[in-house]
């Protein structure tokens, strides 16, 4: 594969210019580029530059209204932002300031986001909250792809969970993202189209048998990490990133990945949580001794590893994307 070396600026220039040309408005646009441009600094390919030509395909068909404005509204301790059929991404950033501010007055505060897009790493939203020195949890539902232990069809998606713990330097000292599907859809997709085979618990086929074969398992499902443990905790996130938010159930919404259906109105819950109102003054010390006990075992907590000044990014992919960047006058 031949690739090009970039900055983490220049992708989100050109994914700005490419949804913006294909009807997102400005504003909206622009928090999801910098999402796409931070997966790619971060080595997260499947949460990067592989959506950004179904994006401008769903923007140009209806599946993702590019100019909703979200509707945000905050009652005690809560937030509600309706998506309106739009990108998640601009949705949770509308909330995410009130969402602070009531977890730093109360304790805690809680926002959930109704009928909205796909919303790529999770790990992008509750970041904020980190800086902000707060706790911050966010899940989300996605479309059915993924069958519980002795289930032969999808109930339910790779319903991401991500958690952001604050250091008293003002960052994330552990930023954990994760599906809870043994894998992303996206992986597949890739490992299909390249011809590589996959590892053994990570697919099903039709029939719910185990398969190694990429393509028999995107026919088929995907299988959830961590067998009935992850299957439940998956339920948990159906809970509360879809009908708690007044979102759709995964085996309701349209497929991330396609062009088929409408818009997928799935959704996403976020807590934030002010350590300073429970700890006693004692949160820093604590997460500072449990990252110290950690790299004394030699383990690296998962967390913020900084952006990479330079990415490699597929040559083809970024020639596509490019294009997609153009006027179509010029193309």
């Amino acid at each position: 594969m031949t690739t090009v070396e970039l900055s983490r600026e220049e992708i989100e220039a050109v994914c700005l210019a490419a949804l913006t040309v294909h009807g997102a408005a400005a504003g909206n646009a622009r928090p999801v580029a910098r999402a796409i441009a931070m997966a790619e600094a971060a080595g997260n390919r499947v949460c990067g530059l592989y959506y950004l030509p179904i994006f401008c395909r769903h923007l140009a068909i209806g599946k993702v209204d590019g100019g909703a404005i979200p509707e945000v509204s905050a009652r005690g301790v809560t937030v509600t932002v309706d998506a309106r059929s739009g990108f998640a991404h601009p949705a949770i950033a509308a909330g995410t300031p009130a969402l602070i501010d009531l977890a730093r007055s109360n304790g805690l505060g809680a926002m959930a986001v109704r009928n909205s897009y796909n919303c790529l790493a999770l790990g992008h939203h509750v970041h904020p909250l980190a800086d902000a020195g707060l706790i911050g949890i966010c899940v989300s539902n996605a479309p059915a792809a993924v069958a519980p232990p002795g289930a032969a069809a999808a109930l339910f998606g790779t319903n991401p969970l991500a958690f952001a713990v604050p250091s008293k330097e003002g960052t994330p000292a552990i930023l954990v993202d994760q599906s809870l599907s043994a894998v992303t859809k996206t992986e597949m997709i890739l490992r299909r189209d390249r011809g590589e085979a996959i590892p053994a618990g990570w697919a099903q086929d039709r029939n719910g048998q185990p398969t190694t074969d990429a393509a028999i398992g995107l026919e088929g499902s995907l299988l959830p990490a961590g067998g009935r443990k992850g299957a439940n905790v998956a339920l948990l996130v159906e809970v509360l990133a879809a009908a708690l938010t007044g979102s759709v159930l995964s085996t309701e919404a349209s497929a991330f990945g396609n062009d088929e259906g409408g818009p997928p109105h799935v959704g996403q819950f976020l807590i934030a949580i002010d350590p300073g109102h429970f700890s006693a003054g004692r949160f820093s010390e604590a997460i500072d001794n449990l990252v110290a006990s950690h790299e004394a075992a030699g383990v690296r907590l998962p967390g913020h590893s900084g952006r990479k000044q330079a990415v490699f990014v597929d040559a083809d992919l970024w020639k596509k994307v490019r294009l997609l960047s153009e006027p179509e006058d010029t193309r």
